[in-house]
Order: C-alpha cells, then sequence, then structure tokens
C-alpha cells in the first residue's frame, strides 16, 4: 500500500473508552485526505484490540508491543510505526475536533517542522464552535519556549522525517520529554500555530503530569535555562524570564496541590527577582517582540 500523508498514532495504555473516543475524532474528520491509525498497544488489554476492529481495517490498525516500553519509549515507537510525512502522537484520553484536519493542511510544506493548533483542556470533551477558515496563523520561533512549549500534544502534527532526525523522543527528560523535543524540533525547523482551537488536552487527576509535577518543576527550569543560553547568549534577559516563567508556573501548581516538596518552595523563591510583580501577559510580549528569530 502507498504511505498515507499522515499518521495518527496513539500510544495506548489500557483505556478502551477513552480509546474509542479518540479513535471516533479521527474518524470523524471533515476533510478528506488519505490518512493511517495506528495504536501502539503498551498495556496488552484484550478490550483495546477490540475497540481497535470496530473500525475500518484499512486504515486503523492495532500495533502491540512486545514488550512494555514505557511512555516516552511508546511515543517513539508511534514514530517508528508512522508511515505517513507528517504524524501526530494522539494520546488515547485526547480528542481532535472534525476540523483539525482542515486547520492544518493548507499549511503542510517541506522544510516545515511541525504546525499545531491550539487546545481546550478539561476533564470532559467540550462542544465548541467551528473556527471560522482560514484561520490566522503566527510562526513560533526557538526563543518562545523559554515560556513555554506552543500546545499541548495532541494539536501538533509534525515531520516525521525531521523527528527521526533529531533522536526522537529523549527518555531521559521523563515528564518533560514532549517539552524537550518541542523545542529541539524548532532548532531543526520552522513551527506553525494555528490560532484556532483544533483538539482537546483532557486533566484528570492521575494523569503523568499530575504525579510528577515536583520533578517537573525543576527539570522545566533547567531546559529554560538553556534555552536562555542558547536564544538569548550573553543576555541577562533570558535568563531573567527563565526565572520569571518558572516562578509562575510554581504558583499555578501550588494553587492546584496542598504538597509543599523542596522544588516548590525554590520555585516559588524565584519570583522574588526584581520586576517579578509584573503580569505574565507584560512579559510575554516582550519576549515575542524581543526574541531572536531564524
Amino acid at each position: 500500500m502507498a504511505a498515507p500523508l499522515i499518521s495518527f498514532c496513539i500510544p495506548a495504555w489500557n483505556r478502551p473508552a477513552l480509546l474509542a473516543e479518540a479513535l471516533s475524532s479521527i474518524e470523524s474528520q471533515t476533510a478528506t485526505r488519505d490518512f493511517e491509525v495506528v495504536v501502539c498497544d503498551d498495556g496488552g488489554y484484550p478490550e483495546t484490540a477490540a475497540v481497535v476492529a470496530r473500525f475500518p481495517p484499512d486504515r486503523f490498525r492495532h500495533a502491540p508491543n512486545a514488550t512494555r516500553l514505557g511512555p516516552v519509549g511508546n511515543w517513539n515507537a508511534c514514530l517508528r510505526a508512522a508511515r505517513g510525512s507528517w504524524v501526530m502522537v494522539l494520546h488515547e484520553d485526547d480528542a481532535l475536533f472534525p476540523w483539525y484536519l482542515d486547520l492544518v493542511l493548507p499549511r503542510l510544506r517541506p522544510g516545515l517542522a511541525a504546525v499545531c493548533t491550539r487546545t481546550i483542556s478539561g476533564p470532559t470533551l467540550p462542544s465548541p464552535a467551528r473556527p471560522a477558515l482560514p484561520a490566522d496563523v503566527r510562526p513560533y520561533p526557538s526563543a518562545h519556549f523559554l515560556k513555554s512549549s506552543m500546545t499541548p500534544f495532541p494539536g501538533v502534527l509534525v515531520s516525521r522525517e525531521i523527528a527521526l532526525r533529531i533522536g526522537g523522543f529523549d527518555e531521559r527528560t521523563g515528564p518533560l520529554a514532549d517539552y524537550d523535543f518541542w523545542y529541539r524540533l524548532s532548532l531543526a525547523g520552522h513551527i506553525e500555530v494555528v490560532r484556532a482551537v483544533g483538539a482537546f488536552y483532557r486533566v484528570a487527576d492521575e494523569q503523568w503530569t499530575a504525579t510528577a509535577w515536583p520533578r517537573m518543576i525543576r527539570l522545566t527550569h533547567l531546559l529554560r535555562l538553556r534555552i536562555a543560553r542558547e536564544q538569548f547568549p550573553g543576555q541577562r534577559f533570558g535568563r531573567w524570564a527563565a526565572r520569571f516563567f518558572t516562578s509562575r508556573n510554581a504558583r499555578a501548581y501550588a494553587a492546584r496541590f496542598p504538597e509543599r516538596p523542596a522544588s516548590l518552595t525554590r520555585a516559588l523563591m524565584l519570583g522574588r527577582i526584581p520586576f517579578g510583580f509584573l503580569p505574565s501577559g507584560w512579559v510575554w510580549l516582550a519576549l515575542r517582540l524581543f526574541a531572536p528569530r531564524k
């Protein structure tokens, strides 16, 4: 069979009801374009294969892992299993809105490393209004990662060739593997953000982020310091902004979780820097205006 244009790859782990919802959201795309769906099964739950079997076999296939790979290892299995020129790693608890492909297809071209849409997050899948087309599109240069990655997982469609060339997701970075990967991807090619909602990111207490956040605070700050060195060499602004955005992340974690680990305490103290009281929106605007561009 000829390789499809797009591969939607699902790193599955024993949540068949949510998997069915994710697969249905792909099947419901209103754009008619060649794509495949690969479920990389890391759990071996029999119901996972049964869910995949409900969908057309010419587009949907079940790919069980011979041994358990873990979350990041399974993300890389998705990249390897994909046959399309463009690939999305779509977690089984997330979903796409029917117009997702309508938003991103017009942007696909050689030299592009990734295109993404905005996402809506929450505990249950909402029903937003279909956005007007064409939607506004903005670049997301490497320096912008000093604040955060461009969008959560389900909104991102990446060049498979570039993703494999940079080595995929780095398992050593643990729960920060996606943030680290998107930044390295931006160094290898152009990233664009379609400024319309096209995907849904589910927020739940059992998520990896919800359990690993104390470690994530430290790892995120170290990544921000690296970005500051690479994108703002010899400038104080980069290091200041890294501290500023980490302290704001710490505030959000402190509001959500009752625990007070040492990593949170240290991150909150970063807010004592000069002008640390500034609104986040002002600092984000300054970063967008003055960040170096490729």
